[in-house]
Parts: C-alpha cells; sequence; structure tokens
C-alpha cells in the first residue's frame, strides 16, 4: 500500500466562522489561495473532529479557464488531480482531489465578462506540529 499523504493542514482546527468582504480567520490560505486581483465575496470556515470545510466566493478579471487553471496550478503540486464535474448549463465546474481532501470549483460568468467562482474545500487534518 502506498504511504498515506501528508496533511496539508494541521489541529487545532479553528472555530466555525464567516466573513464577508474578507478572508476569514483560520481560512486554510497555505492551500487555497486566490487569483491576483480577486474581489472576495466571502469566506468561511467550519470544522468537525478532524475535518475542516471551507468555502468561499470571488470575482476575478480573468477568464473562466484562466481560474480554472490557476487553482489546478496551485493544487496540483500539493497532490491533487484534477476532473471535470457537472454544473449547469452555463457554468463550468472542476473537481480536485487528493486522498481524503478535496476542492470543487464552480464558476461563471458575470454580467461585466468576469468570472465568479466558488470554492468548497473539505480537508483532514494532521496533528499539531
Amino acid at each position: 500500500m502506498p504511504a498515506p499523504l501528508p496533511a496539508l493542514i494541521r489541529a487545532p482546527l479553528p472555530a466555525t466562522a464567516s466573513a464577508q468582504g474578507k478572508t476569514v480567520d483560520g481560512f486554510p490560505s497555505q492551500v487555497l489561495s486566490f487569483p491576483e486581483g480577486t474581489v472576495i465575496v466571502f469566506t468561511g470556515v467550519s470544522s468537525d473532529g478532524d475535518r475542516l470545510q471551507a468555502t468561499a466566493e470571488g470575482i476575478v478579471g480573468l477568464s473562466r479557464d484562466e481560474v480554472a487553471g490557476y487553482f489546478q496550478q496551485i493544487l496540483q503540486p500539493k497532490g491533487f488531480t484534477s476532473e471535470d464535474a457537472a454544473s449547469a448549463a452555463d457554468q463550468q465546474a472542476r473537481r480536485l482531489s487528493r486522498g481524503t481532501d478535496s476542492v470543487s470549483v464552480t464558476l461563471s460568468t458575470t454580467g461585466t465578462g468576469n468570472t465568479r467562482f466558488s470554492l468548497l474545500g473539505n480537508f483532514t487534518a494532521g496533528p499539531a506540529a
């Protein structure tokens, strides 16, 4: 059997919280950063046991393909693989996974031609460092 993947986040996990217009305390920014120029709509974190769920929504002046490529570029070096995911007719979605960790990205185009993205990340925490 292959060795387990090292945890991307560590305990203790943050308390459940959300923030509008900024990155909430405890958001796993070391794993999930945003493309340069992103206007953050909201971010949130929720933890249960050793599991952390992170959500975010942002708007950026890039194409949907550029935004999807950005998330692939930052997550693939961490061991994530990527696949297309089901989405509404006017959206694009990708699922990136790595062991028990996953990130779902949903992309749509705003009326001004910018890209709105929604992220849902699920991570298993390792013990405190």
